[in-house]
């Protein structure tokens, strides 16, 4: 059984963190580590973690709550990925696991959004799987999957 988990990100881990890599022809679907960790400085409803393989830092995420109405909110999924050494090993559906479980501590979260680029097969088995269903597109043309709470 697989030893993942999904903590903060702590000073210490920055480097690492900044340091992952995805496969080449899965580098247009997301920015660097880097550039999402300052994008996320920027917004108090921003939650970053990294996703450990048990005392390995594996891979990265970054998730927002968007107030929809009065007391509901709605996730939105921006970032997550796993580092290219360590990917196809079962850690993101892991992973997925927790980081929805942590969504669902929200009790005021009523649905959780991803968005994925249509080409990118590996994403959307993985987000099908937990219950994501396509209900758009996004302008710049990525797939908007929603999973209901």
């Amino acid at each position: 059984m697989l030893d993942v988990t999904v903590k903060g990100i702590l000073y210490e881990d920055f480097h690492t963190v900044i340091e992952l890599e995805l496969e080449k022809e899965q580098e247009k679907n997301l920015p660097s580590n880097l550039y999402s960790i300052a994008e996320a400085s920027f917004s108090s409803s921003c939650n970053i973690r990294a996703i450990w393989l048990a005392d390995l830092i594996v891979g990265f995420l970054m998730y927002k709550f968007d107030e929809v109405e009065t007391d509901q909110f709605d996730c939105t999924i921006w970032r997550f990925m796993i580092d290219r050494r360590h990917q196809n090993k079962g850690i993101g559906k892991k992973a997925m696991a927790l980081l929805l479980g942590e969504i669902k501590e929200n009790k005021k979260c009523k649905a959780v959004e991803i968005y994925y680029d249509e080409r990118n097969v590996a994403a959307k088995k993985l987000y099908t799987q937990y219950g994501f269903r396509v209900v758009g597109m996004r302008d710049d043309g990525d797939i908007i999957a929603k999973l209901s709470i």
